[in-house]
């Protein structure tokens, strides 16, 4: 019974702390923003594109993450965090100046994969979450942390239902407003990345 206890209890945290690096709540107004030209079945299937896109990353890398990253690309995860913190600087500066959809590098009538970037990569599945991911699945359970990320992203299809209501709720300029502001904090977050990537790298 303490064993199963402590394996709920860890899968617990697992899940707090991989919902909490997603972060799809905070990042409402920037899926409202995206899906604002799409009808509602191409928002349904974007959003579940985005899911499916987030966590195939995430689990995936949580378990060939590491050897992917010293084996096959010959980098170390400190790298990766700080080549991670760079894109996910350089979307958030583009969304900043241009707007989610005209920072996009895709002709209008390609938006049909807004799914897979940038809502499942890097919004649903960044840099920080795939490292976390990572360290979750070295620092416990593999199977534990893999059901966590499942029930994650899960959970996160009926929230981006939401940035309809939040788009409606807003208005256009307001959406606008608050998704300009998650972009800095995103650069921040990403500034933050490479930071912690330096100071792991000189340690």
């Amino acid at each position: 019974m303490t064993a199963q206890m402590g394996w709920w209890t860890g899968f617990g945290h697992d899940a707090l702390v991989l919902f909490a690096m997603v972060n799809a709540v905070g990042n409402l107004p920037l899926f409202a923003e995206l899906s604002s030209g799409l009808s509602p079945g191409e928002r349904s299937r974007a959003f579940r594109t985005a899911i499916l896109t987030g966590g195939t990353i995430v689990i995936a890398f949580a378990f060939l993450g590491e050897w992917m990253l010293r084996t096959v690309f010959q980098v170390d995860p400190v790298s990766f965090k700080v080549a991670g913190g760079i894109l996910v600087f350089a979307v958030a500066s583009r969304g900043f100046l241009l707007g989610a959809m005209d920072a996009l590098p895709v002709p209008a009538e390609h938006r049909g994969n807004l799914g897979v970037f940038p809502m499942g990569f890097p919004l649903l599945a960044g840099p920080g979450t795939i490292v976390t991911a990572i360290i979750l699945v070295q620092s416990g359970s593999p199977l534990r942390a893999t059901a966590a990320a499942a029930v994650v992203y899960i959970a996160c299809l009926p929230i981006l239902h939401l940035s309809a209501l939040v788009h409606r709720g807003l208005g256009k300029m307001g959406v606008l407003l608050v998704s300009r502001i998650l972009y800095i904090f995103i650069a921040a977050k990403a500034v933050s990345l490479v930071l912690s990537g330096i100071r792991a790298s000189v340690s």
